[in-house]
């Protein structure tokens, strides 16, 4: 056997002993430690989505989600609205996502159950959410791709305790003397798009990769989560400190930019107010305020609403707001709304918020 030949089946063993183990490894995960696969797409300018068409298994869920050509958690639609139909684009975050359900007990999907047994009408909800979505990221997604779906009516769900933060990072919109105005991005080059979209293709199909990902990015994961508890303390201060004013700031220009295009469209838009979840019971607040740094600080339990409102009716924007009723269910002892451990909706929470929504919308004469 020649140098040449040797070094060569040595190459071969090694490389089938590597796959080899990485296999071993792969299924000694998805028996002992379960990870979700990922499902995470951007497009060319970097717009978190999702997969187009894949369906995974969520084993922390216990059930399957799909997702369509869009890379958003729904069923297929047609770009071109039906003829009669009443089309409601709901733009949000995780809550819409919602993972943590089974899609048709999601709030989009009942909620298109619910406008129809309301009003008799042809009515199609379009879920646009996307785990880590602010008001920044609806705004671009609607001005790029909402738009040409020309929607009678943009609902945008808005989580309350990180949506403003989420907007601070004025990735497609800054402002500049007192105007919101676009970002200048590039689109990413070629090369740097596709080894995006590789990692992204093995983090849908290895356990493993995303075991090690999550090892490898644990310390940002908890630096992230606390900037995060430290930005919700900040929402309930009253007057608002900076930065939290100027992310009301920021969050007020956005929604007012999305609702002139959504009207030059000839379509309506309405905003929902999703609760925190330690808003809803008096125990529960007293223990998260006692969190709140000694600072001589003034706050209030209800003080985001109250901001948000401020926002929207100057705005012009009908508003509807779940934190009464959630407060309702759970001051009366009825089930949890949320998954403890998640801190997302239930399947309850989801029946009961598109509850609200429905008799909002259908109240303001949104749908009418």
């Amino acid at each position: 056997m020649t140098r040449g030949r040797g070094l060569l089946l040595g190459l071969i063993v090694v490389g089938v002993s590597s796959v080899i183990g990485l296999a071993v490894m792969e299924g000694l995960v998805r028996w002992k430690f379960p990870q979700p696969t990922g499902l995470s797409h951007q497009d060319r300018y970097g717009l978190a989505t999702h997969w187009p068409g894949i369906t995974r298994y969520l084993p922390q869920f216990g059930h399957e989600v799909s997702f369509n050509s869009f890379g958003m958690r729904d069923r297929e639609h047609e770009i071109a609205k039906a003829p009669g139909v009443f089309r409601v684009l709901v733009l949000g975050d995780s809550f819409m996502e919602a993972y943590q359900v089974p899609f048709d007990s999601s709030m989009p999907a009942m909620l298109e159950q619910a406008l129809a047994a309301r009003t008799g009408k042809r009515i199609e909800v379009v879920n646009a959410g996307v785990s880590g979505w602010g008001t920044d990221d609806e705004l671009r997604y609607y001005t790029e791709y909402g738009r040409a779906m020309k929607p009678d009516l943009v609902v945008v769900a808005m989580t309350l305790h990180n949506d403003v933060s989420d907007n601070l990072r004025q990735v497609w919109h800054t402002e500049r003397e007192g105007r919101l105005v676009a970002t200048e991005r590039a689109p990413i080059p070629t090369m740097e798009y596709r080894k995006i979209q590789l990692k992204g293709y093995i983090a849908t199909r290895f356990q493993l990769y995303q075991l090690w990902r999550k090892v490898r990015h644990s310390g940002t994961m908890r630096q992230a989560a606390s900037q995060l508890r430290s930005h919700v303390q900040t929402l309930f201060d009253d007057p608002l400190q900076e930065p939290t004013a100027t992310g009301m700031r920021l969050t007020e220009q956005m929604l007012g930019r999305l609702d002139s295009l959504v009207t030059s469209d000839g379509g309506e838009m309405a905003v929902v107010m999703l609760p925190l979840m330690f808003q809803l019971k008096d125990s529960v607040w007293t223990q998260f305020a006692q969190t709140f740094p000694d600072s001589g600080r003034t706050v209030s339990r209800d003080r985001p609403q109250a901001v948000v409102q401020g926002i929207t009716a100057r705005l012009g924007i009908p508003t509807i707001d779940l934190l009464p009723e959630f407060r309702q269910w759970v001051g009366a002892g009825k089930p949890s709304l949320y998954i403890e451990w998640d801190g997302h909706w239930n399947v309850q929470g989801h029946r009961l918020a598109t509850q609200v929504a429905t008799d909002g919308l259908v109240g303001s004469g949104l749908v009418r």
